[in-house]
């Protein structure tokens, strides 16, 4: 296998995307990660010095490298990937994620995604999008995040619920249990999030004299409605207005409240306090207008090992 080298020149309008992302958008083939290693390895230069992932793109800048080979990286259809079936129409499905499984092949993860299964359930999403390792998705869910997703089976369907994500008409509900006993009843996290090395990182302060990549922020709202109390946690619901990436755990996590289980957010601490196999937080409702007017909407319940979390604790 040989590698491949490019030579992009960078266009006015792209100015001030991150070097990963400029990358990932010109090569739809790759995804972030990928190109974060090749720049990891130096295989990427900005106007022939060595590249920082983080860096943000001038006009008329020119971005070198080298593709390497993906290798493994498959998204032939798998059918013993398993994903629960809760609603399925002609242009589109929702379908019930189970913790541990990731959404599409990476880098890191090259085979056996929901993306396998769905292929092998729905072989008609394989041309539905646009990014060949992603057919059908509009969204995503964390490995260790359960719960619904509508996935496209058409490409007028994909376009449609695209736009519905990014004009935030989608609406989101997620179950959370949180460390702590939280004060107020409802109310709404609004703290602008960005992308730090491996982690997202709040930045209350963005537009406060942080300057630098590592700091440059995107707008980040979660509500949320107190659930219920148990010992030394707090049930909530979550309702992201935004979609950004961790988005729930870490404006919780910003609060005081780092979601139990969550093994890259919370403290040793809050993971002894409470030992789970995933962090506990479920998509359990899912709604969305359709292209006829129709208003859709799903719901799930809690996941049995999550169940099970909760009848172990004492309620406050």
């Amino acid at each position: 296998m040989t590698t491949k080298t490019f030579s992009i020149r960078v266009e006015a309008g792209e100015a001030g995307t991150r070097l990963d992302k400029f990358l990932a958008k010109r090569f739809s083939d790759h995804s972030r990660n990928y190109f974060q290693q090749l720049i990891k390895k130096g295989k990427i230069s900005v106007n022939k010095n060595p590249a920082d992932k983080d860096a943000s793109l001038k006009p008329d800048d020119l971005v070198l490298g080298e593709l390497e080979p993906v290798g493994e990286i498959s998204i032939a259809p798998d059918d013993s990937v398993k994903f629960k079936v809760i609603y399925d129409a002609k242009e589109f499905a929702v379908v019930e994620k189970p913790a541990g499984l990731v959404t599409h092949p990476s880098a890191t993860h090259k085979s056996g995604t929901l993306v396998n299964g769905l292929l092998a359930r729905w072989p008609e999403m394989m041309s539905v999008g646009e990014n060949s390792l992603r057919p059908g998705i509009v969204h995503r869910l964390d490995k260790e995040t359960s719960g619904l997703m509508v996935v496209a089976k058409a490409q007028p369907m994909y376009l449609w619920l695209k736009k519905q994500f990014q004009d935030r008409k989608v609406e989101k509900k997620y179950i959370a249990l949180v460390f702590g006993k939280m004060s107020q009843k409802e109310g709404e996290i609004s703290v602008p999030i960005a992308r730090r090395k491996t982690k997202q990182i709040t930045v209350p302060h963005a537009n406060k004299g942080f300057s630098g990549n590592a700091y440059k922020s995107r707008k980040a709202s979660t509500g949320f409605k107190i659930l219920d109390f148990y010992n030394d946690f707090t049930l909530v619901e979550a309702l992201p207005r935004t979609g950004r990436m961790h988005q729930i755990r870490v404006h919780f996590k910003h609060i005081g409240h780092p979601l139990a289980g969550d093994k890259t957010y919370a403290s040793k601490r809050v993971l002894s306090a409470l030992p789970m196999e995933r962090h506990f937080l479920h998509a359990g409702y899912l709604a969305f207008n359709l292209p006829s007017g129709e208003k859709a909407e799903f719901s799930s319940d809690l996941p049995a090992d999550l169940k099970e979390i909760l009848n172990g604790l004492e309620k406050k």
